[in-house]
């Protein structure tokens, strides 16, 4: 028999089995409560997830501690839009913090080299962050879209960041897509358990910061990211409502993870099975 403490350092229970089963708990006791409390049970399964994989150390500041604490205050952004409901600016209001976040997370890079290539990647990765957030943020009402396209975005950013030889980001998107597979495994029996800015917004700013992070302190191709950005596009595409809630599912996940799977191919291409 494997020792459990063995076992929670398996990188799979990890970022899979620990978020999946803990997001699928929560949801259950939460989902009756209504309003947006279901969309904790993705943030416990990231929450529990990230503890087994980080310890939750903060301290000394680098890129992918950066990365949680933005996230933490993502949270509180996201409530804040749920309770004040500011749905027109929210987008334009959430794109400014997110190119804020990408500033901050690649100020090391900018401040130590002064070429317009890491000024250029700064612009586009907050571009990037702002565009995801602010697009995701108006499927908060709408779960299976919203776990949808969350979903295809970690699975995505994580498998991609895997082989861009980052296992750390790799780990954390995956746990995220997870967490969120527990959600729309249970939006297949009664009714849809709720989303709100409370877990898109944190959700999405950390699986961007994710990408950017691959992105400018390792090998992550650019236009891994530019195939990504499209995912929002695609969830929102409409789907029959005369269809079997089994088959809206499966359609929007299909969907949705179209230029998840380009990415993870041509990145997969590029650079080869990744480094373990």
């Amino acid at each position: 028999m494997v020792p459990m403490d063995n076992l929670l350092t398996n990188p799979l229970v990890q970022s899979a089995v620990v978020p999946f089963t803990i997001s699928l708990v929560v949801a259950l006791i939460l989902r009756p409560h209504g309003w947006y409390w279901a969309g904790l049970s993705a943030l416990a399964g990231f929450a529990a997830a990230l503890y087994l994989i980080t310890d939750l150390q903060l301290f000394p500041l680098r890129a992918d501690r950066k990365i949680v604490l933005l996230g933490c205050g993502a949270v509180v952004l996201g409530l804040l839009f749920d309770l004040v409901r500011w749905r027109r600016l929210a987008p334009g209001l959430l794109f400014v913090a997110g190119a804020a976040a990408t500033v901050w997370l690649l100020w090391p890079r900018i401040n130590s080299f002064g070429e317009w290539p890491v000024w250029l990647l700064a612009v586009a990765g907050s571009a990037y962050v702002g565009w995801l957030v602010a697009a995701s943020v108006g499927l908060k009402d709408k779960p299976v879209q919203a776990d949808s396209l969350i979903f295809a975005l970690a699975l995505g950013t994580g498998l991609t960041a895997l082989l861009g030889a980052t296992a750390l980001y790799g780990q954390l998107a995956s746990a995220i897509a997870a967490a969120v597979g527990a959600r729309l495994l249970l939006q297949l029996f009664g009714k849809p358990v709720a989303a709100g800015a409370m877990m898109v917004v944190p959700l999405v700013v950390v699986i961007a910061l994710l990408g950017i992070g691959a992105l400018a302190y390792s090998k992550l191709p650019w236009y891994t990211l530019a195939l990504l950005a499209c995912v929002p596009l695609l969830a929102r595409l409409p789907v029959s409502a005369a269809w079997p809630l089994f088959v809206q599912l499966v359609v929007r996940v299909v969907v949705s993870s179209v230029p998840a799977a380009v990415a993870v191919y041509l990145t997969w291409r590029d650079l080869g099975a990744p480094p373990i």
